[in-house]
């Protein structure tokens, strides 16, 4: 049986998510405890101390980065240890920038992010908050308690999604493809099984900025979903929403909708109509 130790108190992203990836890597062979850690639970290797301890030697399973300012937060060690780090800042945007605001503080985050720090307090989430101070009201945690579960779930599912986007992303290299719609290009990918994953990174990976369209398998319905990539506001699907073939049209003008799997001539013709005239 193995223990997860992170500190009492306000909970926080780093604590939690760490927890949720030891949880899923230990399955239900570990007891997660809230408390200051002692000096025997930093030497136990059964013991897992993570964000508490002032510590940082992963060969006895310490992951505090509050000693070292030169230290990510203490996810982003965990991740290290669990071999999933790389990986993760490929593939996931908002990897890096969570263990800049857990060790940097908002402040200096949002002025790396260009942007005000009311952007940041402003885009928080209400179900990170609730999921957090529940975690934070429980001195310790058992494979019976709902919230034990929900956290290993939660860090099985970010463990796969990783392994999800990177086989996604060699599939969008090999299977998408990039289509003229009059002077500008659109993306169709015919896959059907969450046809937007790994969308941003193909992008990435295409870096072709005449590209402002995807064109993929509607996830609620039977047709076709269009849409606008970015900010390109020459697209604007209200040009089509008269069209006998579009189901639906977003009221802001950037998704598209058609009623069935028209041949991809048709849609292609279709999207070109939403596309406006170059300034």
């Amino acid at each position: 049986m193995y223990k997860i130790i992170t500190h009492p108190g306000s909970a926080h992203k780093d604590d939690f998510m760490s927890v949720s990836v030891l949880l899923a890597t230990l399955d239900n062979k570990a007891e997660v405890i809230r408390c200051e850690p002692s000096n025997e639970d930093l030497a136990d290797l059964s013991t897992y101390v993570v964000d508490v301890g002032m510590n940082y030697t992963p060969e006895k399973h310490n992951f505090d980065h509050h000693q070292d300012q030169s230290l990510p937060c203490a996810f982003h060690l965990v991740m290290k240890h669990l071999g999933h780090h790389d990986a993760a800042t490929l593939m996931f945007a908002w990897y890096p920038h969570m263990s800049m605001l857990d060790v940097r503080g908002p402040h200096r985050t949002a002025e790396h992010l260009g942007v005000d720090t009311s952007v940041l307090f402003a885009t928080s989430s209400p179900i990170d908050g609730y999921i957090l101070s529940t975690f934070a009201k429980i001195d310790s945690l058992s494979s019976q308690h709902p919230l034990y579960q929900l956290m290993k779930s939660f860090g099985q599912d970010m463990i796969a999604m990783i392994g999800h986007k990177m086989e996604r992303l060699e599939r969008l290299k090999s299977e998408a493809k990039v289509v003229q719609v009059k002077h500008l290009k659109a993306i169709i990918c015919e896959i059907e099984d969450s046809p937007k994953l790994s969308m941003e990174l193909y992008l990435k990976f295409l870096n072709d900025e005449h590209i402002v369209m995807s064109i993929t398998p509607s996830n609620r319905g039977a047709g076709w979903e269009l849409l606008r990539l970015g900010d390109h506001r020459i697209v604007d699907f209200h040009a089509i929403a008269d069209n006998p073939d579009i189901r639906f049209v977003h009221t802001n003008g950037f998704l598209a909708k058609t009623k069935t799997r028209q041949p991809l001539h048709e849609v292609i013709q279709l999207a070109s109509l939403a596309i406006g005239s170059p300034a």
